[in-house]
């Protein structure tokens, strides 16, 4: 059976420049994550372990695969190159703004019915729909009366199923005050093969409020909103300009008038204005009134 990588921790297969278009091309076209000539090893690395699986012995072989079988093979080709790096409250000055004006704003309507919907768009692993349902659980005193709910979408089917299971290594709870960690996760041994780990796995108070599906922003979206508040943090540093643009317009297309929407702390909108949102915080923005819709 051929190695997945060699002994130095480099990948033993060959990928040629034009199996690299055609890898990113490809890329581009299901994702929208637009990759440039220097992630070539990055690529190599990341495919690496799938041509091992298929018993394949170059990535011409792979493209060759995948188009004959894309809709089996989309998710792996997917799940292979999205980068997947969070933690809890990551850029916490977006979670401070959800409590000092988002939530109050929200919540200052008395009418019974209100619905308020938050979407956390590319949640990864789980980390920051997490968070986002422990801050309404903490500043929305009567949340059990209210209809809120967190939508959480990714890609990546892997990924997804962490979070469904909300159960996370110690290391990841450094900046989290213990106070919290008590009352939204419980602490668990989990055995894997001869090993053990301890893990705070999230409480079903926190799980009631979420609900985890697969969705590629590239592709339709399913859900008809509209949305007070979306966070899509950290996910454009991927897109090419174009894509962002028409990410972007499907966001305002579901949002709320004067709704929320956060991105990450290097995705900042150049005309926000032309694309229906002003600019009300660090990469925090707010839908322009009949806008977008």
């Amino acid at each position: 059976m051929r190695p997945v990588m060699n002994a130095d921790g480099n990948s033993p297969y060959t990928l040629r420049e034009s199996e690299f278009n055609d890898i990113r091309e490809l890329v581009h076209a299901s994702t929208g994550i637009a990759l440039s000539s220097s992630k070539m090893e990055l690529v190599k690395r990341r495919f690496s372990p799938r041509l091992k699986a298929l018993g394949l012995d170059s990535f011409g072989a792979y493209m060759d695969y995948v188009r004959s079988n894309f809709s089996s093979e989309e998710a792996h080709f997917c799940n292979a190159i999205t980068t997947n790096l969070t933690s809890f409250f990551r850029e916490n000055h977006h979670f401070e703004l959800l409590v000092s004006s988002m939530l109050p704003e929200l919540l200052s309507d008395q009418r019974s019915d209100r619905r308020i919907r938050l979407w956390s768009a590319g949640c990864s692993t789980g980390q920051e729909a997490y968070c986002l349902a422990v801050m309404l659980h903490k500043h929305v005193p009567d949340l059990a009366r209210r209809d809120i709910r967190i939508l959480a979408t990714d890609l990546d089917e892997n990924c997804l199923a962490r979070a469904r299971q909300g159960s996370y290594p110690l290391s990841e709870f450094e900046q989290v005050p213990d106070s919290l960690i008590s009352s939204y996760f419980r602490y668990e041994v989990q055995t894997h093969g001869r090993q053990e780990r301890g893990v705070y796995t999230a409480k079903d108070t926190l799980k009631s409020l979420i609900t985890f599906n697969k969705l590629n922003l590239m592709q339709g979206w399913p859900m008809k909103g509209p949305f007070d508040i979306i966070f899509c943090r950290n996910v454009f540093i991927y897109f090419d300009k174009p894509t962002q643009v028409k990410v972007l317009q499907g966001f305002a297309s579901l949002q709320n008038d004067r709704g929320f929407l956060c991105l990450g702390h290097s995705e900042i909108i150049s005309n926000p204005a032309a694309l229906g949102y002003s600019l009300i915080g660090k990469t925090a923005y707010r839908k322009i009134s009949g806008r977008g819709c």
